[in-house]
């Protein structure tokens, strides 16, 4: 990896009693969200989100844990500039994340197709 290129994992909630070191040799880690209060305001998230995520680069990743709210909206918003997002989630049998690559761009017969 060039120096001056590092690449961020945009992590979607903050949660201190989770062990994110292992999603460290994927880049430097970096919060979008804390604990945002219930009922969720939708349009702050949002704003949140978008201002959280808008240095978002190909090579970055988004780890995705926390609520499964904040994580469609992280993944809402990376995707509004980006076809091709990076993401990591939690592999209980190998103990570590593993990363997904999610093509959003291509589209076969009017669905989603993953790769």
């Amino acid at each position: 990896m060039e120096q001056g290129n590092e690449r961020t994992v945009y992590v979607v909630q903050v949660d201190n009693n989770k062990d994110l070191s292992d999603a460290k040799k994927y880049g430097k880690l970096r919060a979008i969200f804390a604990n945002p209060r219930k009922p969720y305001d939708t349009n702050q998230l949002l704003n949140k989100a978008r201002r959280e995520l808008k240095d978002w680069q190909s090579g970055d990743y988004l780890l995705i844990v926390g609520d499964p709210t904040l994580c469609a909206v992280a993944m809402s918003v990376v995707t509004e500039y980006h076809s091709l997002v990076n993401v990591l989630s939690w592999d209980r049998n190998q103990f570590q994340y593993t990363a997904q690559r999610w093509d959003f761009g291509i589209l076969f017969n009017d669905e989603f197709q993953v790769l």
